[in-house]
């Protein structure tokens, strides 16, 4: 599937989903060429997806999740993530605490949208990895508040774009805010949300904060992608915030911190991202 505009993940983090998305473009991706001045939203959104993309990438994160009593989790985690003839893989294991190491994600992310992106979850308690279906994804990933589908990158074909604000600032950066709706069936029961808000940085060009309304329970999820600084000359998000609100109410939070992200390393091979893989650790 061509990448993460709804999940705003892939296209920021891409040692995640990228990010997890949270958090990116295919390399096959053509560039495409807009101002600051563009007013076309499909436009705009195929410059996100043909951005440079480092492939091949190794990164560890930590993980901080909150609930609203204000209790904290920690996590640590390493991932790896390359292209493929076709799509993308990407592979997380969890390192720490004790009762989730050597739980594990992969995801199979394939540029064609009318083609199920595959993933699978490693639960070292049951000694097999499960198939996450369609209607699983829009479900919580270990409890965060990012989803499954959050970790996988969406076809932009099953969704529409429109510029809801042109010239939209967060934190002082200069933004499009664009809004996506989904308009297949497979977008809706997959991702859950009945739309997206983006507000995507005509400098960078990628998302620097969303907003998605979750159809489940009438919730709204916000993404802050921020410390958004060049690895190998790619702009990547190193700190990822996410929270899940209900009325005025914050129900979780979840922060994500980059950290040791790499591209183009010779050990990132195929032979890693496979279900016996997945099963022994990265």
């Amino acid at each position: 599937m061509t990448r993460w505009f709804p999940r705003a993940l892939s296209a920021t983090a891409p040692c995640l989903l990228a990010a997890l998305s949270l958090l990116s473009a295919p390399a096959q991706a053509e560039p495409v060429a807009v101002g600051a001045e563009s007013t076309d939203a499909a436009a705009i959104m195929q410059a996100v997806e043909g951005r440079a993309q480092g492939d091949r990438s190794k990164g560890r994160m930590v993980m901080t999740l909150t609930d609203k009593s204000g209790r904290q989790r920690q996590r640590a985690l390493r991932t790896l993530a390359m292209d493929f003839e076709g799509g993308r893989r990407q592979l997380m294991n969890f390192e720490t605490p004790a009762d989730v190491q050597g739980t594990a994600l992969l995801s199979v992310d394939y540029d064609d949208g009318g083609k199920d992106d595959d993933q699978w979850l490693y639960l070292p308690s049951l000694h097999k990895s499960t198939r996450i279906s369609s209607s699983e994804k829009s479900g919580s990933f270990m409890g965060t508040d990012l989803s499954f589908a959050d970790m996988t990158k969406a076809d932009p074909s099953h969704w529409d774009y429109a510029i809801v604000e042109q010239t939209a600032q967060v934190e002082g950066e200069p933004c499009w805010l664009i809004e996506a709706t989904p308009k297949t069936d497979k977008a809706k029961k997959e991702t859950g949300y009945v739309k997206t808000r983006l507000f995507i940085s005509k400098n960078k060009m990628l998302p620097v904060r969303t907003k998605m309304w979750v159809a489940e329970g009438k919730k709204l999820k916000y993404i802050d992608f921020k410390d958004i600084k060049q690895v190998g000359g790619i702009w990547v998000a190193h700190t990822i915030a996410a929270k899940t609100t209900k009325g005025n109410q914050t129900e979780s939070t979840t922060l994500l911190q980059l950290a040791d992200l790499s591209f183009d390393n010779a050990d990132v091979t195929e032979d890693r991202f496979n279900q016996r893989t997945l099963e022994k650790g990265l």
